[in-house]
């Protein structure tokens, strides 16, 4: 379970924000941190890793505090168990893809799991590669890669597909979904867009205001009226009769059919 209970007054766009985040994650689960620009979200995982300390509060990860104020606690940075992707990759120039992939991870590490996981990022043809030779789409699957190399307890995603086309977007998502099934952490990430957050996430948290104002599925936050559905469109099949939209909603492939 990942427990937090955190609080900080900072500056955003010229204005004093306060935040008061509270809440508890079940293990394994992908977690949406949904809400305007300015009002805590990248503040929220950035506190979780260590890299800003609360105000007061605490964060307790699997029953291991990492912070507590009350008790003037707090594990540094590179102490705690976290994958952290952040929104402009943050990789290593001078090293190539598989030093950046393995930069920080034990030196008797699990080659088997490694392997898998530039396979499922598709990495296996760039690894001697630096940096600077790879497109945006490739960088963000390193940064990934890195993410996740050294098995963490938590995961962070601060908007990590916001800079990319729908193509790769979508094939990104679908890698995360892959690797948590290999991985099963508990993934939480910041994004603006509500098909991406219907996609991946079990459970969302809006953010109105510096305070949690909804939790719960995506559809269940989101959707207003019963006969309403907010998804992905997957495909279109046009067949004699009917057409056949199909859609990803809340994790699962809804199909509806409607009359030519």
């Amino acid at each position: 379970m990942i427990k937090f209970d955190v609080h900080k007054q900072f500056k955003s766009h010229g204005s004093i924000v306060k935040i008061d985040l509270k809440a508890d994650c079940e293990e394994g689960k992908i977690i949406a941190v949904y809400g305007k620009s300015g009002v805590g979200k990248s503040t929220l995982l950035r506190m979780l890793a260590g890299l800003m300390n609360p105000e007061e509060g605490f964060v307790s990860v699997h029953d291991e505090v990492w912070f507590d104020s009350a008790v003037k606690k707090n594990v540094k940075a590179n102490k705690r168990n976290v994958g952290f992707l952040f929104q402009d990759y943050s990789l290593f120039p001078n090293m190539s893809v598989m030093q950046n992939i393995l930069y920080g991870v034990e030196k008797d590490y699990d080659k088997d799991f490694i392997n898998r996981i530039i396979e499922v990022s598709d990495l296996q043809d760039l690894l001697k590669r630096k940096p600077e030779s790879l497109s945006g789409g490739q960088q963000q699957r390193v940064a990934l890669a890195r993410a996740i190399a050294r098995k963490p307890k938590l995961l962070l995603l601060d908007e990590p597909l916001s800079a990319l086309d729908g193509e790769m977007r979508l094939k990104l998502q679908k890698e995360i979904l892959a690797i948590n099934k290999i991985i099963k952490t508990t993934i939480i990430f910041v994004s603006h867009d509500l098909p991406e957050v219907f996609k991946l996430a079990d459970e969302v948290l809006v953010v109105e205001e510096g305070k949690f104002t909804k939790r719960g599925t995506p559809s269940g936050v989101f959707v207003n009226e019963k006969t309403d559905m907010i998804g992905e469109l997957i495909s279109v099949v046009d067949e004699e009769n009917t057409k056949t939209i199909r859609a990803l909603v809340d994790g699962k492939i809804v199909s509806i059919d409607l009359p030519k």
